[in-house]
């Protein structure tokens, strides 16, 4: 199942806090890091060949595959359980940056499969029939936007999510934003701009520093976004309203429930939702309801379990797969039931019975 402001002179200000956590932040064990992860699966390494990554920042799962794109603009489909490159392209045009969003969503009448790219440097959201075979050609279906400010507009786009309904129909597809706007963008199903929310600033209100993910909770109907500047996830209605904040963006922090440049999110079926840390080298999964952290998976290092500068998380049944970006690959581990992880922490805190 495929699931479902200022000008350029300005745009340093967003940007600034992402190269300085790439300059600062040691490769080490931190005091709340969940330890090695136990990987069930790894895929790939450094290099230019299929099923190799040059520093991918992009992951999603479709329901039989899981998608990469990394710095090379290079898109690949990558089988699960072995790591073979299934199919593969590349974005028509990088020189100006490479993507940092792709989205495994229905398209279209009648919805058919496809891929939502956030062509980040290109100012527009990308969606495209992939190819069946490695270096295949890609079909575009549809694209949105262009440099600026106005509606259906954007600065650099970082993610989508996408809303379906009755026989897997989009209704809505969200665009998360930064560099200046630092907004979500709101479309319907044929990409027609409806409304946009939110704006550029650190306050308790509906404000963004690089929204670099976003995903559809639909149990609750919720869009929540991992802010990651600000170091803190967002629940909001779908129309934009802010429910909760977890986070802050006044500590960056590595105790639990606390964040540091949450770069990846993926929601999953029980209301709670994985959060990868590019800061924090690691995955929490916190409780939607609360904000409360259930777990966490991974420290930073170079070795296997370990991780450096995650982007982003992925899940395909029962398996989280971690794009593991500055060691070059994805690392995959069991998913635990929410029921094991909250007995888990209750013993932690001396809980009994």
């Amino acid at each position: 199942m495929w699931r479902g402001v200022a000008g350029r002179g300005a745009l340093r200000l967003s940007c600034a806090c992402v190269l300085v956590a790439t300059a600062l932040l040691p490769v080490g064990c931190g005091p709340e890091s969940g330890g090695p992860i136990e990987v069930r699966v790894e895929i790939g390494e450094p290099g230019g060949a299929p099923g190799q990554f040059a520093y991918p920042r992009c992951i999603d799962a479709d329901g039989e595959s899981v998608w990469v794109i990394d710095k090379t603009a290079r898109v690949q489909r990558l089988d699960p359980r072995t790591g073979e490159c299934l199919a593969s392209f590349r974005m028509p045009e990088w020189e100006l940056g490479k993507p940092v969003g792709v989205t495994a969503a229905p398209f279209g009448d009648p919805p058919e499969p496809a891929l939502y790219i956030a062509d980040t440097h290109y100012h527009r959201l990308m969606v495209y029939r992939p190819p069946t075979t490695v270096d295949g050609a890609a079909t575009l279906l549809a694209s949105v936007g262009r440099y600026g400010k106005g509606d259906g507009e954007f600065i650099y786009p970082t993610d989508a999510a996408v809303v379906t309904g009755e026989g897997g129909a989009v209704e809505r597809v969200y665009v998360a934003e930064y560099g200046g706007n630092d907004r979500v963008s709101v479309f319907d199903g044929d990409l027609r701009f409806l409304f946009a929310f939110g704006a550029f600033g650190s306050g308790d209100g509906v404000e963004f520093n690089r929204p670099q993910s976003i995903a559809w909770e639909p149990i609750r109907g919720e869009i929540v976004v991992a802010d990651s500047c600000n170091h803190r996830i967002g629940r909001f209605t779908p129309d934009g309203a802010l429910i909760a904040w977890y986070g802050s963006p006044a500590r960056a922090g590595a105790e639990p429930g606390e964040f540091r440049y949450p770069y990846g999110l993926a929601v999953l079926s029980d209301r709670t939702a994985l959060v990868a840390e590019f800061g924090n080298s690691r995955v929490q999964r916190i409780d939607l309801d609360t904000g409360g952290a259930l777990a966490a998976y991974g420290r930073a290092g170079r070795g296997r379990g370990e991780l450096a500068y995650p982007w982003g998380v992925a899940v395909l049944d029962r398996t989280v797969f971690v794009l593991d970006s500055g060691n070059g690959r994805v690392v995959g581990f069991d998913r635990p039931s929410l029921r094991s992880v909250r007995a888990a922490r209750h013993e932690e805190r001396g809980g009994g019975g």
